[in-house]
This record gives structure tokens, sequence and C-alpha cells, in this order.
């Protein structure tokens, strides 16, 4: 039997103003959430980067391409969108010194989930961007150290630096915020 999700917002390709208007409204709120954890709760960039996914919907219907407009094709193309940002940040970025590799696996977790999930996420947005674009890309989205090298056109060496400084920078910051 296959499970049926909840009403997923979707939007049939056109360019009727009330049905797109309708899948708008649903549909923002979902995207707006994805891009500012990914974000490291930036909400200037979660706003700009969800601003480009829905422009790049209305762009290609109105130069007449067919576009499935469901909520998965719009966090595909907000993952790109991020993934394009981290680019950016990383070609930006100086260079900075490396940092002994921290585990962060072993990180005190005593409060709540909520809790946690709060100062992880506060911890997030003081890391470095270089740092926050890997962190992001491997432990929220699941992406190989290899596949992060290609997505920000990075050798895997330096993915794996990255990775390092950004876990001490992670602990760092996150033990911090519980004391």
């Amino acid at each position: 039997m296959v499970a049926v999700s909840p009403v997923e917002p979707k939007v049939d390709a056109s360019l009727d103003p009330v049905a797109f208007t309708a899948f708008y409204r649903e549909s923002m709120p979902h995207v707006y959430g994805y891009l500012l954890r990914r974000s490291g709760g930036n909400t200037a960039l979660a706003e700009e980067l969800t601003q480009e996914v829905f422009t790049a919907v209305v762009r290609d219907l109105r130069r007449g391409r067919r576009v499935e407009a469901s909520l998965p094709v719009l966090l595909g193309i907000a993952r790109h969108k991020l993934i394009d940002q981290f680019r950016r940040q990383v070609r930006s970025a100086r260079l900075v010194t490396a940092d002994d590799a921290v585990d962060i696996s072993n990180l005190p977790l005593d409060a709540s989930a909520d809790d946690a999930r709060e100062r992880a996420g506060a911890a997030l947005t003081a890391v470095p961007d270089s740092q926050r674009a890997v962190l992001v890309l491997r432990y929220l989205e699941g992406f190989s150290v290899s596949e992060i090298a290609a997505a920000l056109d990075r050798s895997v060496e330096a993915v794996e630096s990255l990775l390092a400084r950004g876990r001490t920078s992670f602990k760092r910051a996150y033990l911090e915020g519980s004391a």
C-alpha cells in the first residue's frame, strides 16, 4: 500500500493568476523554511533565495515551458539556488588557518530537543559562510565530500579542510551557546 501524503501544493503549468497565487501561498512557507534552516537562520538570504525560486518558475512559465510546479520541484530548485549561493560565498571567502578536526557527534544535548535545535541553528549561524556551506551540504543535504567538491568547484582536500574547520567552529559556537 502506498502512503498518501497530505495535500501537496501543485499548480498546472499555466499562468492562471488565481491558481498560481493559491499555489504560491501554500508552498512559499515550505520553501522559505527549507532555505532558512539551511542558511543558518539568515532571514535576508532565505527571503532572497525564496524569491529567486518563484521567479525562476514564473520565468519558465512565461517562456511557454511546461513546468510541473509542485513542492518537491520547488525544493529542488531551492537546493540549486542555495548551492549557487554557497559557490559565490566560497569564491569570495578568505583563506582561514585550519583548526584540528573535532567530532561533533558527542555534543552535550542535556536540554530539550527544541532547545538543542535552536542552539544548533544559532551555532550554525555563527560559523563562517564557507564552512557553513559545506556543513549544510554534508550533514543536512547528505552530499558526499566529492559531491560537495564538484558542486562548489573545490578540491576534495579543500572540502575536507573546510569540514574540519566547520565542525570545530560549530562545536565552539554550540558550546558557547549552552554556557
